[in-house]
Order: C-alpha cells, then structure tokens, then sequence
C-alpha cells in the first residue's frame, strides 16, 4: 500500500509539471513516454496476478496512469499539436522494442 501511495505522489508531480503555464515539449515528451510504459509494466502484472487484492492495487494504477497520460497528450495538443502524431508514433516503436527486447510482448 506504500508503494501505491508514493506511486500517486510521483504521478501528481509529474502532472503538477503539465499544469505549469511553462510546461515544454520536453517535459510532456517525458510524461507520454513514462506513463506510457508503466501503463504497459502494470497491465502484465495484472495479467500476471491472481490476488484480487492486489488486481484492484494494479486497476487503480493503470487508471492513474490513463487520466496522467491523457492530460499531458491534450496538453501537448494544444501546445504542440504538429508533434502528437510522430510523438506517439516514436512511443509505440520504444514501447514494443523494449517490451520484446525483455520478452514482455
């Protein structure tokens, strides 16, 4: 349960980093790609589980990770909206080399 609790605590700085009126490319970049990712680690584990427990745990997780990623990709939209595409574009490429690469896929 700590962990969930410092999980969330991560979560909320970085969306308070896509909050801020300044917010860059570089720092929504860094938010789709870091949520994008433990969206994917946290659905295997999911899979993974039996424990409804901890299933619930992971549900929860997945959907901080959803409103997280979500808010940073309308951000950049408005921000940056010539880069959405090719953004999520390079992030599913990352995505499915790395979860290959460590036979996650």
């Amino acid at each position: 349960m700590m962990d969930l609790i410092q999980e969330q605590e991560t979560e909320a700085m970085m969306m308070d980093l896509a909050s801020q009126e300044k917010t860059d490319l570089v720092n929504l970049q860094m938010i789709l790609a870091t949520s994008s990712m433990n969206h994917e680690y946290t659905r295997k584990a999911y899979e993974k589980t039996r424990s409804f427990a901890r299933r619930q745990e992971l549900e929860v997780k997945m959907a901080n990770l959803k409103n997280m990623y979500f808010a940073a990709r309308n951000r950049l939209a408005v921000n940056h909206p010539d880069r959405v595409e090719a953004i999520e574009r390079e992030l599913s490429f990352q995505k499915q080399a790395v979860l290959s690469e460590h036979g996650l896929h």
